[in-house]
């Protein structure tokens, strides 16, 4: 017993409440260093990576649709972003406004990390950060970080809207018309203003011509109605 050193209680409880300080100390620490270093939207790019391999694994029934359009916003790291429409509206690229004042805008955002909000005729925010911006065929991309941010100043009525590569929805309940394809044609549903329930999401999708297509996976499926469909994964 001789080898051993005993510590009174009152001795012990200190050191464990010292040794309690300093491991918070060193977790806001590190947590401002990963924030700092990651303050181009590398971080908020990690975090995004994290939801979709948690999606990825779970999302296996191959899932393509041709729908109305919802109200919906999605938020997440997408590889293109594009835009078509006219507004009176203007982006704002870091401190710079560009006025879209012609009939026809087009805008795309390579490597776009943020989120986006629209409905069947408008988008109605869109706010993030991107690695290169064409207005209309003019070029904008960062001086000296690896991302510009990037967000819209009013509504954008589009004609077009895309988003692609890891586009996340995580649930989507409205009541929709279309078509919709499952396990490329091997199961393909008329659905004619029915409630439609589809969960994890992932993949691209793209507005035109006031239509929502969808092409990716999803992990479920519940069609209220007429059509009375449930697939699961």
């Amino acid at each position: 017993m001789s080898g051993m050193m005993y510590l009174p209680q009152n001795s012990r409880k200190k050191l464990y409440i010292k040794l309690g300080i300093f491991l918070v100390f060193i977790g806001i620490l590190g947590l401002l260093i990963l924030t700092s270093f990651y303050s181009d939207g590398s971080f908020t790019g990690l975090i995004t990576e994290k939801v979709v391999n948690e999606i990825k694994p779970n999302s296996t029934i191959k899932f393509a649709a041709d729908l109305t359009v919802p109200i919906l916003k999605i938020d997440g790291n997408f590889q293109r972003v594009e835009l078509r429409g006219n507004s009176e509206s203007f982006l704002e690229i870091e401190s710079e406004k560009f006025q879209l004042n012609s009939k026809s805008n087009y805008i795309t955002l390579e490597n776009y990390t943020g989120d986006i909000s629209f409905d069947g005729e408008k988008i109605s925010a869109l706010k993030g950060k991107a690695s290169k911006v064409l207005v209309n065929g003019i070029p904008v991309e960062p001086k000296t970080k690896s991302t510009v941010k990037v967000s819209l100043g009013k509504e954008f009525s589009y004609s077009l809207f895309s988003a692609e590569k890891d586009v996340v929805i995580k649930e989507l309940i409205y009541t929709a018309s279309g078509i919709v394809n499952l396990n490329d044609g091997k199961n393909i549903f008329n659905i004619d203003n029915e409630e439609i329930t589809l969960q994890d999401f992932l993949g691209n999708i793209k507005i035109e011509n006031e239509r929502f297509k969808l092409d990716g996976y999803i992990k479920n499926l519940d069609i209220k109605g007429q059509s009375g469909i449930s697939v699961s994964s």
